[in-house]
Protein backbone atom coordinates (compact mmCIF):
# COMPACT_ATOMS: atom_id res chain seq x y z
CA UNK A 1 0.00 0.00 0.00
CA UNK A 2 1.26 3.44 -0.86
CA UNK A 3 2.29 5.45 2.24
CA UNK A 4 0.03 8.27 1.07
CA UNK A 5 -3.05 6.05 1.37
CA UNK A 6 -5.01 5.43 4.58
CA UNK A 7 -5.18 2.17 6.52
CA UNK A 8 -8.80 0.96 6.70
CA UNK A 9 -10.30 -1.37 9.31
CA UNK A 10 -13.80 -2.83 8.92
CA UNK A 11 -15.51 -4.27 11.98
CA UNK A 12 -17.49 -7.45 11.38
CA UNK A 13 -20.74 -5.56 11.98
CA UNK A 14 -19.98 -3.19 9.09
CA UNK A 15 -19.37 -6.16 6.80
CA UNK A 16 -22.66 -7.74 7.85
CA UNK A 17 -24.58 -4.51 7.27
CA UNK A 18 -23.19 -3.99 3.76
CA UNK A 19 -23.70 -7.63 2.76
CA UNK A 20 -27.29 -7.56 4.05
CA UNK A 21 -28.31 -4.25 2.51
CA UNK A 22 -30.82 -4.11 -0.36
CA UNK A 23 -29.01 -1.08 -1.75
CA UNK A 24 -26.48 -1.38 -4.54
CA UNK A 25 -24.38 1.38 -3.02
CA UNK A 26 -24.36 3.65 -0.01
CA UNK A 27 -22.34 6.01 2.10
CA UNK A 28 -19.83 5.24 4.83
CA UNK A 29 -18.48 7.37 7.64
CA UNK A 30 -14.92 6.63 8.74
CA UNK A 31 -13.46 7.38 12.14
CA UNK A 32 -9.85 8.50 11.95
CA UNK A 33 -7.31 7.65 14.64
CA UNK A 34 -4.55 10.19 13.93
CA UNK A 35 -1.86 8.64 16.16
CA UNK A 36 -1.97 5.42 14.14
CA UNK A 37 -3.00 6.92 10.78
CA UNK A 38 -5.93 4.52 10.77
CA UNK A 39 -9.50 4.80 9.52
CA UNK A 40 -12.27 2.66 11.01
CA UNK A 41 -15.69 2.20 9.41
CA UNK A 42 -18.13 3.72 11.89
CA UNK A 43 -21.41 4.19 10.03
CA UNK A 44 -22.98 2.31 7.10
CA UNK A 45 -25.89 3.42 4.94
CA UNK A 46 -28.11 0.31 4.75
CA UNK A 47 -31.30 1.76 3.25
CA UNK A 48 -32.63 4.98 1.81
CA UNK A 49 -31.81 7.63 4.41
CA UNK A 50 -30.97 4.89 6.92
CA UNK A 51 -27.48 5.06 8.41
CA UNK A 52 -26.58 2.66 11.16
CA UNK A 53 -23.52 2.51 13.42
CA UNK A 54 -21.06 -0.32 12.90
CA UNK A 55 -20.61 -1.80 16.34
CA UNK A 56 -17.04 -2.28 17.53
CA UNK A 57 -16.55 -4.71 20.45
CA UNK A 58 -15.62 -2.84 23.61
CA UNK A 59 -12.32 -4.69 24.04
CA UNK A 60 -10.99 -3.15 20.79
CA UNK A 61 -10.27 0.16 22.47
CA UNK A 62 -7.99 1.51 19.72
CA UNK A 63 -10.75 1.07 17.13
CA UNK A 64 -13.23 3.06 19.20
CA UNK A 65 -11.21 6.26 19.43
CA UNK A 66 -10.67 9.12 16.97
CA UNK A 67 -13.02 11.48 15.16
CA UNK A 68 -15.81 10.44 12.77
CA UNK A 69 -15.52 13.11 10.08
CA UNK A 70 -14.52 11.26 6.92
CA UNK A 71 -17.01 10.37 4.19
CA UNK A 72 -16.58 7.33 1.98
CA UNK A 73 -18.62 5.03 -0.28
CA UNK A 74 -19.48 1.38 -0.57
CA UNK A 75 -20.60 -0.10 -3.91
CA UNK A 76 -21.75 -3.60 -4.76
CA UNK A 77 -20.24 -4.73 -8.06
CA UNK A 78 -21.86 -7.28 -10.33
CA UNK A 79 -18.79 -8.15 -12.32
CA UNK A 80 -15.68 -10.03 -11.25
CA UNK A 81 -13.51 -7.62 -13.27
CA UNK A 82 -13.19 -5.01 -10.53
CA UNK A 83 -11.80 -7.41 -7.93
CA UNK A 84 -9.63 -9.14 -10.50
CA UNK A 85 -8.09 -5.73 -11.24
CA UNK A 86 -7.69 -5.17 -7.47
CA UNK A 87 -5.78 -8.45 -7.18
CA UNK A 88 -3.61 -7.60 -10.20
CA UNK A 89 -2.81 -4.07 -9.03
CA UNK A 90 -2.16 -5.16 -5.41
CA UNK A 91 0.66 -7.36 -6.62
CA UNK A 92 2.28 -4.54 -8.56
CA UNK A 93 3.18 -1.66 -6.24
CA UNK A 94 2.94 1.92 -7.47
CA UNK A 95 0.65 1.03 -10.40
CA UNK A 96 -2.75 2.65 -10.68
CA UNK A 97 -5.76 2.64 -12.98
CA UNK A 98 -7.10 5.79 -14.59
CA UNK A 99 -10.10 7.39 -12.91
CA UNK A 100 -12.28 7.20 -16.04
CA UNK A 101 -11.41 3.54 -16.56
CA UNK A 102 -12.21 2.83 -12.91
CA UNK A 103 -15.65 4.44 -13.26
CA UNK A 104 -16.37 2.01 -16.08
CA UNK A 105 -15.40 -0.90 -13.81
CA UNK A 106 -17.31 0.48 -10.84
CA UNK A 107 -20.24 2.65 -11.95
CA UNK A 108 -21.50 5.10 -9.38
CA UNK A 109 -18.17 6.20 -7.99
CA UNK A 110 -18.29 9.81 -6.87
CA UNK A 111 -15.85 12.32 -8.30
CA UNK A 112 -13.38 13.09 -5.47
CA UNK A 113 -12.48 16.49 -6.87
CA UNK A 114 -9.12 17.55 -5.47
CA UNK A 115 -9.49 15.26 -2.45
CA UNK A 116 -8.96 11.58 -1.73
CA UNK A 117 -12.00 9.38 -2.11
CA UNK A 118 -12.25 6.06 -0.29
CA UNK A 119 -14.43 3.38 -1.87
CA UNK A 120 -15.21 -0.13 -0.63
CA UNK A 121 -16.51 -2.53 -3.28
CA UNK A 122 -18.37 -5.71 -2.46
CA UNK A 123 -18.50 -8.70 -4.81
CA UNK A 124 -20.56 -11.46 -3.16
CA UNK A 125 -20.31 -13.78 -6.18
CA UNK A 126 -16.59 -14.24 -6.66
CA UNK A 127 -15.85 -17.59 -8.30
CA UNK A 128 -13.83 -20.05 -6.20
CA UNK A 129 -10.78 -19.81 -8.45
CA UNK A 130 -10.51 -16.06 -7.86
CA UNK A 131 -10.98 -16.50 -4.11
CA UNK A 132 -8.23 -19.12 -4.11
CA UNK A 133 -6.00 -16.77 -6.06
CA UNK A 134 -6.45 -14.13 -3.36
CA UNK A 135 -9.20 -11.85 -4.66
CA UNK A 136 -11.15 -10.37 -1.73
CA UNK A 137 -14.92 -10.24 -1.30
CA UNK A 138 -14.48 -6.67 -0.01
CA UNK A 139 -11.92 -4.50 -1.78
CA UNK A 140 -10.72 -1.01 -0.97
CA UNK A 141 -9.80 1.75 -3.37
CA UNK A 142 -8.00 5.05 -2.96
CA UNK A 143 -9.70 7.22 -5.57
CA UNK A 144 -8.05 10.34 -7.00
CA UNK A 145 -8.58 12.11 -10.29
CA UNK A 146 -5.00 11.31 -11.30
CA UNK A 147 -5.44 7.59 -10.68
CA UNK A 148 -7.02 4.91 -8.50
CA UNK A 149 -4.94 2.54 -6.38
CA UNK A 150 -5.91 -0.62 -4.51
CA UNK A 151 -6.43 -0.03 -0.82
CA UNK A 152 -6.03 -3.03 1.49
CA UNK A 153 -8.76 -3.31 4.12
CA UNK A 154 -8.41 -5.33 7.29
CA UNK A 155 -11.72 -7.02 8.04
CA UNK A 156 -12.59 -8.43 11.45
CA UNK A 157 -12.79 -12.21 10.85
CA UNK A 158 -15.70 -14.43 11.79
CA UNK A 159 -13.47 -16.33 14.19
CA UNK A 160 -10.83 -14.85 16.49
CA UNK A 161 -8.76 -16.36 19.28
CA UNK A 162 -7.75 -19.98 19.66
CA UNK A 163 -10.58 -21.14 17.42
CA UNK A 164 -8.48 -19.85 14.51
CA UNK A 165 -6.21 -22.86 15.07
CA UNK A 166 -8.99 -25.42 14.68
CA UNK A 167 -7.66 -28.34 12.65
CA UNK A 168 -4.05 -27.29 13.25
CA UNK A 169 -3.85 -27.78 17.04
CA UNK A 170 -5.84 -30.09 19.37
CA UNK A 171 -8.00 -27.30 20.77
CA UNK A 172 -11.04 -29.42 21.64
CA UNK A 173 -8.98 -32.04 23.48
CA UNK A 174 -7.06 -29.53 25.59
CA UNK A 175 -10.21 -27.52 26.31
CA UNK A 176 -11.42 -30.56 28.25
CA UNK A 177 -8.26 -30.70 30.37
CA UNK A 178 -7.34 -28.97 33.61
CA UNK A 179 -4.06 -28.03 35.30
CA UNK A 180 -3.34 -26.77 38.80
CA UNK A 181 -0.56 -24.16 38.92
CA UNK A 182 1.07 -23.93 42.34
CA UNK A 183 2.97 -20.67 42.75
CA UNK A 184 1.95 -17.60 40.75
CA UNK A 185 5.27 -15.81 40.82
CA UNK A 186 7.53 -15.04 37.87
CA UNK A 187 7.78 -18.61 36.56
CA UNK A 188 4.24 -19.58 37.54
CA UNK A 189 2.64 -16.56 35.87
CA UNK A 190 4.51 -17.29 32.63
CA UNK A 191 3.47 -20.93 32.83
CA UNK A 192 -0.18 -19.98 33.42
CA UNK A 193 -0.17 -17.66 30.40
CA UNK A 194 1.40 -20.37 28.24
CA UNK A 195 -1.16 -22.97 29.36
CA UNK A 196 -3.92 -20.57 28.34
CA UNK A 197 -2.26 -20.02 24.98
CA UNK A 198 -2.07 -23.76 24.42
CA UNK A 199 -5.80 -23.99 25.09
CA UNK A 200 -6.07 -25.71 28.49
CA UNK A 201 -9.72 -25.37 29.43
CA UNK A 202 -9.41 -24.89 33.18
CA UNK A 203 -6.55 -23.69 35.36
CA UNK A 204 -6.64 -23.71 39.15
CA UNK A 205 -4.22 -21.14 40.59
CA UNK A 206 -2.79 -21.66 44.08
CA UNK A 207 -0.73 -19.01 45.87
CA UNK A 208 -1.14 -17.24 49.24
CA UNK A 209 0.91 -14.11 48.50
CA UNK A 210 0.28 -10.57 47.34
CA UNK A 211 1.75 -9.00 44.23
CA UNK A 212 4.13 -6.24 45.33
CA UNK A 213 6.55 -3.76 43.82
CA UNK A 214 9.55 -6.07 43.70
CA UNK A 215 7.51 -8.61 41.71
CA UNK A 216 6.89 -6.26 38.78
CA UNK A 217 10.30 -6.72 37.17
CA UNK A 218 9.79 -10.39 36.37
CA UNK A 219 6.04 -10.99 36.46
CA UNK A 220 3.28 -11.20 33.86
CA UNK A 221 1.32 -8.69 35.95
CA UNK A 222 2.10 -4.97 36.05
CA UNK A 223 1.73 -1.95 38.33
CA UNK A 224 -2.07 -2.07 38.08
CA UNK A 225 -2.01 -5.21 40.26
CA UNK A 226 0.29 -4.03 43.07
CA UNK A 227 -1.28 -4.87 46.42
CA UNK A 228 -3.67 -7.48 45.09
CA UNK A 229 -3.42 -11.18 45.81
CA UNK A 230 -1.57 -12.85 42.95
CA UNK A 231 -4.22 -15.48 42.23
CA UNK A 232 -7.01 -12.89 41.97
CA UNK A 233 -4.97 -10.55 39.77
CA UNK A 234 -3.82 -13.42 37.54
CA UNK A 235 -7.39 -14.64 37.20
CA UNK A 236 -8.44 -11.23 35.90
CA UNK A 237 -5.35 -10.99 33.68
CA UNK A 238 -6.04 -14.36 32.04
CA UNK A 239 -9.76 -13.60 31.67
CA UNK A 240 -8.91 -10.46 29.71
CA UNK A 241 -6.58 -12.20 27.27
CA UNK A 242 -8.07 -15.72 27.17
CA UNK A 243 -11.80 -15.40 27.87
CA UNK A 244 -12.53 -18.95 26.75
CA UNK A 245 -10.59 -20.36 29.70
CA UNK A 246 -11.99 -21.07 33.15
CA UNK A 247 -9.69 -19.86 35.93
CA UNK A 248 -10.24 -20.69 39.59
CA UNK A 249 -8.24 -18.76 42.21
CA UNK A 250 -7.24 -20.35 45.53
CA UNK A 251 -5.54 -18.04 48.04
CA UNK A 252 -4.00 -20.98 49.86
CA UNK A 253 -0.60 -22.22 51.02
CA UNK A 254 0.12 -25.61 49.50
CA UNK A 255 2.19 -26.63 52.56
CA UNK A 256 0.12 -25.49 55.52
CA UNK A 257 -3.22 -26.12 53.80
CA UNK A 258 -2.51 -29.40 52.10
CA UNK A 259 -5.88 -30.69 53.28
CA UNK A 260 -7.51 -28.03 51.08
CA UNK A 261 -5.22 -28.79 48.14
CA UNK A 262 -5.81 -32.56 47.99
CA UNK A 263 -9.32 -32.33 46.45
CA UNK A 264 -8.00 -29.93 43.80
CA UNK A 265 -5.26 -32.38 42.86
CA UNK A 266 -7.88 -35.11 42.60
CA UNK A 267 -9.98 -33.18 40.08
CA UNK A 268 -7.26 -31.82 37.78
CA UNK A 269 -5.36 -33.74 35.11
CA UNK A 270 -1.89 -32.44 35.98
CA UNK A 271 -0.11 -30.27 38.55
CA UNK A 272 2.52 -27.68 37.64
CA UNK A 273 4.54 -26.36 40.57
CA UNK A 274 6.58 -23.17 40.19
CA UNK A 275 6.62 -22.23 43.87
CA UNK A 276 9.81 -21.13 45.64
CA UNK A 277 11.60 -23.39 48.07
CA UNK A 278 11.84 -27.01 49.14
CA UNK A 279 8.57 -27.56 50.98
CA UNK A 280 6.01 -26.68 48.25
CA UNK A 281 7.79 -28.84 45.69
CA UNK A 282 7.97 -31.78 48.06
CA UNK A 283 4.29 -31.43 48.97
CA UNK A 284 3.27 -31.29 45.30
CA UNK A 285 5.45 -34.32 44.57
CA UNK A 286 3.81 -36.24 47.40
CA UNK A 287 0.19 -35.21 46.75
CA UNK A 288 0.32 -35.74 43.01
CA UNK A 289 1.92 -39.17 43.40
CA UNK A 290 -0.73 -40.24 45.88
CA UNK A 291 -3.46 -38.96 43.55
CA UNK A 292 -1.78 -40.73 40.60
CA UNK A 293 -1.44 -37.48 38.68
CA UNK A 294 1.54 -36.26 36.69
CA UNK A 295 3.38 -33.23 38.07
CA UNK A 296 5.78 -30.75 36.50
CA UNK A 297 8.22 -28.90 38.80
CA UNK A 298 10.02 -25.80 37.52
CA UNK A 299 12.64 -23.54 39.07
CA UNK A 300 15.95 -21.78 38.51
CA UNK A 301 19.10 -22.80 40.36
CA UNK A 302 22.60 -21.53 41.10
CA UNK A 303 21.57 -17.86 41.27
CA UNK A 304 19.69 -18.09 37.99
CA UNK A 305 22.49 -19.68 35.94
CA UNK A 306 20.40 -22.74 35.03
CA UNK A 307 16.77 -23.72 34.90
CA UNK A 308 15.34 -27.06 35.96
CA UNK A 309 12.13 -28.76 34.86
CA UNK A 310 11.21 -32.14 36.32
CA UNK A 311 8.38 -34.36 35.14
CA UNK A 312 7.05 -36.76 37.75
CA UNK A 313 4.83 -39.57 36.50
CA UNK A 314 3.10 -41.93 38.92
CA UNK A 315 4.24 -45.21 37.36
CA UNK A 316 6.56 -47.98 38.56
CA UNK A 317 9.16 -46.71 36.08
CA UNK A 318 9.71 -43.34 37.75
CA UNK A 319 10.21 -42.20 41.31
CA UNK A 320 9.27 -38.93 42.99
CA UNK A 321 11.23 -35.77 43.69
CA UNK A 322 12.90 -37.28 46.77
CA UNK A 323 13.99 -40.34 44.78
CA UNK A 324 15.61 -38.10 42.17
CA UNK A 325 17.34 -35.92 44.74
CA UNK A 326 18.71 -38.94 46.57
CA UNK A 327 20.12 -40.32 43.35
CA UNK A 328 21.78 -36.99 42.56
CA UNK A 329 23.19 -36.78 46.10
CA UNK A 330 24.65 -40.28 45.72
CA UNK A 331 26.34 -39.10 42.52
CA UNK A 332 27.82 -36.03 44.24
CA UNK A 333 25.70 -33.50 42.35
CA UNK A 334 24.57 -30.13 43.67
CA UNK A 335 21.90 -30.24 46.35
CA UNK A 336 19.34 -28.50 44.18
CA UNK A 337 16.71 -28.25 46.89
CA UNK A 338 19.03 -26.60 49.38
CA UNK A 339 20.24 -24.25 46.67
CA UNK A 340 16.83 -22.55 46.83
CA UNK A 341 16.98 -21.88 50.56
CA UNK A 342 18.94 -19.38 52.68
CA UNK A 343 20.83 -20.34 55.79
CA UNK A 344 19.09 -20.07 59.14
CA UNK A 345 19.27 -16.61 60.69
CA UNK A 346 19.21 -14.53 57.52
CA UNK A 347 15.65 -13.34 58.14
CA UNK A 348 14.39 -14.65 54.80
CA UNK A 349 13.43 -18.15 53.74
CA UNK A 350 14.20 -18.20 50.01
CA UNK A 351 17.12 -17.07 47.93
CA UNK A 352 16.54 -13.65 46.33
CA UNK A 353 15.59 -13.96 42.68
CA UNK A 354 18.57 -13.11 40.49
CA UNK A 355 17.50 -14.50 37.11
CA UNK A 356 16.54 -11.95 34.47
CA UNK A 357 12.89 -11.69 33.42
CA UNK A 358 13.12 -13.38 29.98
CA UNK A 359 14.96 -16.37 31.48
CA UNK A 360 12.24 -16.86 34.07
CA UNK A 361 9.54 -16.59 31.41
CA UNK A 362 11.50 -19.07 29.30
CA UNK A 363 11.56 -21.61 32.12
CA UNK A 364 7.84 -21.07 32.81
CA UNK A 365 6.91 -21.48 29.16
CA UNK A 366 9.19 -24.51 28.86
CA UNK A 367 7.46 -26.10 31.86
CA UNK A 368 4.06 -25.42 30.29
CA UNK A 369 5.21 -27.09 27.07
CA UNK A 370 6.26 -30.19 29.00
CA UNK A 371 2.89 -30.16 30.77
CA UNK A 372 0.98 -29.93 27.47
CA UNK A 373 3.12 -32.63 25.86
CA UNK A 374 2.40 -34.88 28.84
CA UNK A 375 -1.35 -34.31 28.60
CA UNK A 376 -1.46 -34.87 24.86
CA UNK A 377 0.64 -38.02 24.99
CA UNK A 378 -0.82 -39.64 28.10
CA UNK A 379 -4.49 -38.64 27.81
CA UNK A 380 -4.95 -38.25 24.06
CA UNK A 381 -2.42 -40.66 22.57
CA UNK A 382 -0.56 -37.98 20.62
CA UNK A 383 2.90 -39.50 20.35
CA UNK A 384 4.21 -36.55 18.34
CA UNK A 385 4.29 -34.75 21.70
CA UNK A 386 6.85 -36.99 23.40
CA UNK A 387 9.61 -35.16 25.25
CA UNK A 388 13.14 -36.62 25.44
CA UNK A 389 13.17 -37.40 29.17
CA UNK A 390 11.90 -36.59 32.63
CA UNK A 391 14.56 -34.19 33.93
CA UNK A 392 15.60 -31.14 31.90
CA UNK A 393 18.46 -28.79 32.76
CA UNK A 394 18.36 -25.51 30.80
CA UNK A 395 21.37 -23.27 30.25
CA UNK A 396 20.50 -19.66 31.08
CA UNK A 397 23.89 -18.12 31.94
CA UNK A 398 25.82 -21.23 32.96
CA UNK A 399 29.43 -21.09 34.17
CA UNK A 400 30.13 -24.77 33.58
CA UNK A 401 31.46 -25.20 37.13
CA UNK A 402 28.75 -27.54 38.49
CA UNK A 403 28.76 -31.32 38.72
CA UNK A 404 26.68 -33.40 36.30
CA UNK A 405 23.88 -33.18 35.31
CA UNK A 406 23.99 -29.45 36.07
CA UNK A 407 27.31 -28.84 34.32
CA UNK A 408 26.04 -26.98 31.26
CA UNK A 409 28.45 -24.53 29.71
CA UNK A 410 26.35 -22.96 26.93
CA UNK A 411 23.33 -20.69 27.11
CA UNK A 412 20.28 -22.20 25.46
CA UNK A 413 21.50 -25.75 25.89
CA UNK A 414 18.93 -28.24 27.20
CA UNK A 415 20.06 -31.52 28.71
CA UNK A 416 17.50 -34.26 29.25
CA UNK A 417 17.87 -37.34 31.41
CA UNK A 418 15.61 -39.85 33.06
CA UNK A 419 14.83 -40.19 36.77
CA UNK A 420 15.28 -43.29 38.91
CA UNK A 421 12.71 -45.90 39.77
CA UNK A 422 10.96 -45.56 43.13
CA UNK A 423 13.10 -46.38 46.16
CA UNK A 424 11.73 -49.14 48.35
CA UNK A 425 12.22 -46.89 51.36
CA UNK A 426 10.49 -43.85 49.83
CA UNK A 427 7.51 -42.73 51.95
CA UNK A 428 5.86 -41.21 48.85
CA UNK A 429 6.39 -43.90 46.24
CA UNK A 430 6.43 -46.98 48.49
CA UNK A 431 4.41 -46.22 51.61
CA UNK A 432 4.48 -48.95 54.21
Amino acid sequence: MSPRNPYIVMPRDAVTKIAGSDLSRGSLVLRRVPADDMYVVQTVETGKDIRLPAEVPREYAALRSGDAQHAAQWIRVVSNDAHLHHLFLSRRPDISIGFKDFRKLVPGVSDPGNNLGVVVTHDPDLPPELVEAGAPEFAGWAVRRDGVEPLPIEIEPHVVGLAQLTGKWPIEQLAANSVMVVGCGSIGSAAAEALAGYGVGRVELVDPDRFLWHNMLRHALGPESVGRFKVAAMKDHLAQHWPQQTVVAHRRDVVTEAHYIRPIVDRVDLVLCAADGIAPRRVVSHLSRRARKAAILACVLDNGSIGEVIRLRPTPRFGCLLCLRQQLADQGAMDAEADQELDYGTGRVHQPMTAVPPDLRYVGTFAAKVAIATLLESLHGDHTQQVPGEHAIIGLRPAGDLAAPFDLSQAGDVRWSSIPRPRTSCPTCSPG
